[in-house]
């Protein structure tokens, strides 16, 4: 091959790459339609849509006003506030605590020592007295007892005047389940506990930054199940709010499922936690924007609306300049958004070089011809 021959066959090859890199530039959004398709029918089947089917919103930030950002910050979805000020049998329980199978309690009768004695509640949930036969206590409180007992031995005794008080705490538990440090079992007795006191022996940490543990859960009593958010109980300046325990309460943490995530052109992508109340710009800072690397006219926040059927949002934020950083900080993130910051074009070019050279002997094959190449055109030049 001469010369000639040679950087023509050169020149067509950075000719394609070229042309791989153009296409390359002009999707900053890859696999996504703005105009996708329309579904034919009214009827609904999920099996039938594509990603072609999902609609595109692009909404510049940097075009926004003060009330267009403040909507977009307070659209959120009710669901996701795992509020159970709704509920006052949770708030307004005042906690005693009640008897249960295994439980050990002393009984004292002023006039006689009859029954006087120690007595452990049965698994069906009786005390067997002497000469009296059993009693039921099951799920009742000490002056619920008390007063059974009162009308039981009114029968047998003139003075029913008695003391009773519980010796040994056995049967009743809460339980802390899920995505915390340390799953436990927690025994009641007469002192309370409410729900912080149990996270924090469950070793929660509300500033967990840890995907594996959570910050909202399940709350199961009486055999109903309530959705609560156990960070927003341990900000709450509402005592209610940290409500007491009851016997066999069962609080389920769930893993972080509401995380934002970052990809792209940061020193520390992955996950972070809504929790934190970030703005896009806090988020960005903390992430650590590639300042080499990135293309700062485009950060990406990807949000999905939940309003309307196959519908997401993205929001698209230029801080290569002041005024862009200060919409940001205005600009509230919210659960289960995705930031995405594109590359800078240069980046996108060397990077379809890398992948291209480790492929092909191209460049180390025609090496002396482009050597030769580049002395002949030296060899031409004129000072």
């Amino acid at each position: 091959m001469n010369l000639k021959n040679g950087l023509k066959f050169f020149y067509n090859i950075i000719k394609i790459i070229f042309i791989i890199f153009f296409t390359y530039n002009c999707s900053s959004l890859p696999g996504i339609s703005k105009n996708p398709k329309k579904q034919k029918g009214s009827k609904v089947n999920l099996e039938s849509y594509t990603i072609n089917n999902v609609k595109i919103d692009i909404i510049k930030i940097n075009e926004l006003n003060e009330n267009q950002i403040n909507k977009y910050n307070n659209l959120q979805i009710k669901e996701l506030k795992y509020s159970i000020e709704k509920f006052p049998n949770i708030y307004n329980y005042k906690y005693e605590y009640a008897l249960g199978s295994s439980d050990v309690v002393s009984i004292n009768l002023t006039d006689t020592d009859d029954i006087d004695g120690s007595y452990t509640i049965g698994p069906k949930g009786y005390i067997d007295l002497p000469f009296i036969g059993k009693i039921k206590v099951d799920n009742l409180t000490l002056n619920q007892s008390k007063g059974i007992l009162h009308s039981t031995l009114s029968k047998y005794y003139t003075n029913t005047d008695l003391q009773i008080k519980i010796e040994q705490f056995n049967s009743s538990k809460v339980y802390i389940l899920g995505a915390v440090r340390n799953q436990i079992t927690i025994n009641l007795d007469q002192k309370p506990i409410r729900l912080i006191d149990a996270a924090i022996q469950a070793s929660y940490n509300p500033n967990s930054q840890d995907k594996s543990f959570g910050s909202k859960g399940l709350l199961r009593r009486d055999n109903k199940v309530y959705k609560i958010d156990i960070n927003n109980i341990f900000q709450s300046t509402n005592a209610n709010d940290n409500f007491f325990l009851k016997k066999d309460d069962v609080l389920y943490v769930d893993r972080n499922s509401d995380a934002i995530h970052v990809f792209g052109e940061v020193t520390k992508p992955g996950v972070y936690f809504p929790n934190k109340d970030y703005s896009l710009t806090e988020l960005i800072s903390t992430a650590g924007l590639n300042n080499l690397t990135s293309n700062a006219s485009k950060v990406y926040v990807l949000r999905e609306n939940f309003n309307k059927f196959l519908k997401i949002n993205i929001f698209q934020l230029d801080i290569t300049n002041p005024t862009g950083l200060i919409l940001g900080k205005r600009f509230m993130l919210q659960p289960k958004d995705i930031i995405f910051i594109p590359a800078g074009a240069m980046v996108k070019w060397n990077r379809v070089i890398s992948l291209l050279i480790p492929q092909t002997d191209l460049f180390s094959s025609y090496n002396p011809i482009i050597q030769e190449g580049m002395k002949a055109s030296s060899a031409n030049m004129t000072p």
